[in-house]
């Protein structure tokens, strides 16, 4: 019986140093984790480039803007003459200008949503290329400090400085992405 009690106990202990030499090799395959935090937000509205592209948009939509306020005040007009001019117009007549000036608005909101539309394209575009050029100084950059994990400042809330690259990738961003080009469809 003592035989056996000492069998036991040594096939236990081989199978539990089996199990814990190969689970050693595994965990050695993990890199050491080190982890930085990047603010993408204050990328995106201090890079030289972003902050060029950032007035020429700003630009584009004051002019447009002003596009559409001009119509719009010719609609009022318009409107305001249609109004006037219903007392001494015949039922059809009224009803067939009416009709073209409804069709009239109904182009202005659909342009003006257009042209909405159009700014917003152009800023992802420009956030886009921004973001595009910044991933090889990322790549670049973590590698050079051994950073496993990088995270966007926004989700975290605590954080030693010393981990925080924001200002290495602004640098390098700015030498690197002189403008943006956008598209003004």
């Amino acid at each position: 019986m003592f035989n056996k009690i000492n069998n036991t106990n040594i096939f236990l202990i081989a199978l539990v140093t089996y199990f814990a030499l190969l689970i050693n090799p595994v965990k050695s395959e993990y890199p050491t984790t080190s982890i930085g935090v990047i603010d993408i937000n204050m990328i995106l509205s201090e890079a030289k480039a972003a902050i060029k592209v950032s007035e020429e948009i700003e630009e584009i939509a004051i002019n447009i803007e002003d596009e559409m306020k001009k119509i719009e005040d010719e609609l009022i007009l318009e409107q305001n003459e249609l109004a006037e001019s219903q007392a001494v117009m015949t039922p059809e007549s009224f009803e067939s200008k009416m009709q073209n000036f409804q069709t009239k608005v109904q182009n202005f909101n659909i342009t003006k949503q257009e042209k909405l539309v159009s700014l917003d394209n152009m800023v992802a575009e420009a956030r886009l290329q921004v973001l595009n050029a910044m991933e090889p100084i990322l790549e670049e950059i973590t590698i050079d400090e051994g950073i496993t994990i990088l995270l966007d400042k926004s989700i975290v809330l605590l954080n030693n400085e010393k981990m925080d690259i924001t200002d290495k990738v602004l640098k390098r961003l700015n030498k690197e992405l002189s403008s943006i080009k956008i598209s003004k469809d």
